[in-house]
């Protein structure tokens, strides 16, 4: 395998991981046309996909609606049957059977939807233009095809990263507690103390006191102050006599 295929693959995987939680080993939804299409270019499935998504314990799934579909197309399909029939076999609510088509659309979607613990994410392969078209604009679902004879994993498509986005900016303020926890734990960080802000207090009202205006007189004397100072004089004298009596 070329090495930028390898990394191209990579890099859809990580974002694929962390932004949606697919994580190995994988489950792959196919459907007969990629098998036929693997047929039709010899490449054996069991020993490529291992290889190129780099997950040896990676399981093969296939449907009752696929199985019964190539059944129903007889022998020109033939042997992509042969191909389906060794993988196993995925349940799908579907009675009476859907299209192939119709019931990989359904299972792709309620893997997204589902909330329980122990869901399976699937990666689909196909052929079929109109259901990657679907599943583009559903996003967050793996794609792969086959292309120029080799197996393609698509780049995610505009709907993927928008829900990538999205759930990003909803999740951050728990991922920045999880980190904050983790470094206390791990590191033994002490969390800084939270110090309140002080709120701004008014000014001291007596500065705030407005100033007495000293009246004079129009001799431009203080009235009663001379007077005043006089008569403290005269007491001061009066006492320094009695005291030399």
């Amino acid at each position: 395998m070329k090495v930028k295929r390898l990394k191209r693959a990579s890099r859809v995987l990580t974002f694929f991981r962390y932004k949606f939680g697919y994580i190995p080993p994988y489950s792959i939804l196919l459907d007969g046309t990629f098998c036929q299409e693997a047929l039709k270019c010899k490449i054996n499935l069991r020993e490529q996909l291992p290889k190129y998504l780099r997950d040896e314990n990676l399981e093969m799934f296939v449907t009752e609606c696929v199985l019964n579909e190539l059944e129903q197309l007889g022998k020109p399909l033939y042997g992509a049957l042969c191909i389906a029939q060794q993988f196993k076999i995925a349940k799908c609510p579907h009675r009476p059977l859907r299209s192939a088509a119709d019931c990989i659309a359904h299972l792709a979607r309620r893997s997204q939807k589902d909330n329980e613990k122990k869901k399976i994410l699937y990666f689909v392969a196909t052929q079929d233009a109109e259901l990657l078209q679907k599943l583009r604009i559903l996003g967050g679902i793996p794609l792969m095809s086959i292309r120029y004879n080799s197996i393609i994993l698509e780049k995610p498509s505009e709907e993927s990263e928008k829900l990538a986005e999205s759930s990003t900016t909803k999740n951050q303020p728990d991922e920045i507690q999880k980190i904050k926890k983790l470094r206390k734990i791990e590191l033994g960080e002490e969390e800084t103390p939270k110090y309140r802000k002080r709120k701004a207090k008014g000014p001291n009202p007596l500065s705030c006191k407005k100033k007495q205006k000293i009246r004079r007189n129009s001799d431009g004397n203080v009235p009663g102050a001379f007077g005043k100072r006089k008569k403290e004089n005269e007491k001061e004298k009066g006492e320094k006599s009695n005291v030399c009596q």
